[in-house]
């Protein structure tokens, strides 16, 4: 398995080989009900697409930086746990840039998921639980 990142750009045609893998999964009724609302994206934003063997996309997911945070968005796995690297990938960028936390908002159901990896449950957001992952950056 092979994990492509992407930054959504400004000019469409640099844009063209993100939105031709994500094409199908963002029109997708299933996937949108799964993850809870529409697949949405802006130039900047950070995509990351897990493949296996260079022709089939198994999971992907998105994250935009804010001035003290990140914010993970659109994790899903169209097999199994897939989506594990992301997260794992998603939490490295965000300790890089300095971000003072990651969050994510995504089912309860998902809890056992993201407290593996040091998250924490902050609130309930309509039927959504907002998680955060907070980070230490040491002098």
């Amino acid at each position: 398995m092979e994990l492509l990142e992407f930054t959504h750009n400004e000019d469409p045609l640099r844009n063209r080989e993100l939105f031709g893998l994500l094409g199908e999964y963002i029109a997708s009724p299933a996937i949108r009900e799964a993850l809870g609302g529409v697949i949405s994206s802006e130039p900047g934003r950070r995509w990351f697409i897990m493949m296996e063997d260079e022709t089939r996309v198994v999971a992907f997911g998105s994250m935009r930086r804010r001035r003290t945070a990140a914010c993970l968005l659109h994790l899903y796995a169209l097999e199994g746990e897939a989506d594990i690297p992301i997260l794992e990938r998603c939490i490295q960028q965000a300790r890089e840039a300095g971000a003072d936390r990651l969050v994510t908002a995504d089912y309860w159901t998902r809890r056992e998921f993201y407290f593996r990896h040091g998250f924490s449950s902050v609130c309930k957001v309509g039927r959504f639980v907002r998680f955060k992952k907070e980070f230490e950056h040491g002098n």
